[in-house]
């Protein structure tokens, strides 16, 4: 590519206008491409709910396609491509924008160049949307926020991710890892049409911004089109977020609430203080792997098969808040004795008392895993994106080769890192009576 790009470890990066960059992974054993505008932003009570709803917003229509059915009739003309709005929190970063996926170009009957013709598309979709004067369409922000608000209180119908998530908000209340990226519903409730299009306006201007690019392209000429883009939009980009790091819980807290379910779910936040970009996180993920990450771990093994205290008992890390939580689901009676058999597994980990086969079942899980990133190249776009956001450029490769170079030392070290924040227990109060949404 020409101008102000590198190639890092098969990736090449392009800094298209003041903190706007772009990124382009050559893949060809897809059939199919797929590319993302990522915009970044901090993740803050003020801003959560407009963000989450501006991509929702711009996909209802452009000035070229007002409205979905005119929208869709195109993207099906382009060979069924397809357009979709993003909303994630990745620690304290809310990410937001529009991906686009579309079949390679050697797929296509006269060999059009699909990514440019869908790009174009993308570009009306994001930079003129349907609005009225200073404001996006009334109708389509009403609806958009009658959608999300749905969205918000339909989460409590998984009461496994219900319970992580209150877990993670009580660890969390006095951080910003503690809000979602969807806001509350009364957050989008006091969204306007004119406040959700100044949001717009300010993202464009001041949040840094991510493009990625995954498949066969033409590089140069996809990055000249996003150049063009955003060449008539007055920028003054702030720095990527940053996440705050808590590398130690100071005492343990417990918070009980009851729910009309028959399990209960029992949830425990544990401070890691470790994240992506360290060099003690290899040793992290193997001591999470053998604790209880996967179908070989001790929760697995243990606590739910052997002693058969728990529906389903596993551990997963946050990489980028330095955090690991428990999640697992009981008959409320075992809520004491599950609680003792699931630290007891992680004092066994620390004290080292785990074989050389659990260690080995543990890295093969993980290799596993990574290799299998590269079946889809979404899946790839996810992973990369949230190591350039570390500033990292490792790929998969260089992950299992650090996978594989830890002992079983700086696993032992890594377990006692971990430290106990919040047990969180959502207290099923049904006995014996029907719960169809009990998950």
């Amino acid at each position: 590519m020409r101008g102000e790009s590198e190639n890092t470890m098969g990736l090449i990066h392009k800094q298209l206008a003041d903190g706007v960059r772009f990124h382009y992974l050559a893949v060809d054993k897809f059939k199919t491409g797929f590319l993302s505008v990522n915009f970044i932003a901090p993740l803050e009570r003020e801003t959560a709910a407009k963000n989450a709803l501006i991509p929702a917003i711009l996909m209802r229509g452009s000035e070229k396609y007002p409205n979905m059915a005119e929208l869709n009739k195109k993207l099906d003309y382009l060979y069924a491509s397809g357009l979709s709005a993003r909303n994630t929190k990745r620690g304290e970063m809310q990410i937001f924008g529009i991906c686009a996926g579309m079949i390679d170009s050697a797929y296509t009957i006269g060999g059009e160049d699909l990514v440019s013709e869908v790009t174009e598309v993308l570009e009306d979709v994001l930079l003129h949307p349907v609005t009225k004067g200073d404001a996006f369409d009334g109708a389509y922000t009403e609806s958009e926020k009658q959608n999300l608000i749905d969205a918000i209180r339909a989460k409590v119908n998984n009461k496994a991710v219900w319970a992580r998530t209150r877990c993670i908000e009580e660890m969390c209340k006095n951080e910003r890892f503690g809000l979602s990226e969807t806001g509350t519903a009364e957050e989008v409730a006091a969204c306007t049409p004119e406040s959700v299009y100044a949001q717009y306006r300010y993202a464009l201007e001041n949040y840094p911004v991510e493009i990625f690019f995954v498949g066969q392209c033409d590089a140069d000429a996809l990055a000249e089109k996003f150049t063009a883009m955003f060449a008539g939009i007055k920028r003054n980009p702030m720095p990527i977020p940053e996440t705050e790091i808590i590398r130690e819980a100071k005492k343990v807290r417990t918070v009980t609430e009851d729910m009309p379910v028959n399990q209960g779910k029992l949830t425990i936040g544990f401070r890691t203080g470790v994240t992506l970009s360290e060099p003690v996180y290899p040793a992290m993920m193997m001591f999470n792997e053998i604790f209880g990450g996967g179908v070989t771990s001790k929760l697995f093994m243990n606590v739910r098969e052997k002693m058969s205290l728990c529906y389903y008992c596993s551990s997963s890390p946050d990489a980028n808040k330095g955090l690991m939580i428990v999640s697992s689901g009981i008959e409320v009676d075992n809520r004491e004795i599950a609680e003792k058999a699931i630290f007891d597994q992680l004092d066994a980990v620390k004290r080292g008392d785990f074989t050389e086969e659990e260690q080995n079942s543990a890295l093969l899980s993980l290799v596993n895993g990574y290799r299998e990133l590269s079946d889809s190249a979404r899946g790839l776009e996810t992973w990369y994106l949230g190591r350039l956001l570390h500033g990292m450029n490792s790929d998969p490769d260089d992950v299992v080769e650090s996978l594989q170079a830890v002992t079983r030392e700086e696993i032992l070290a890594a377990a006692n890192r971990v430290t106990t924040d919040t047990i969180y227990f959502l207290n099923g109060t049904l006995k014996g009576e029907e719960d169809a949404d009990d998950e």
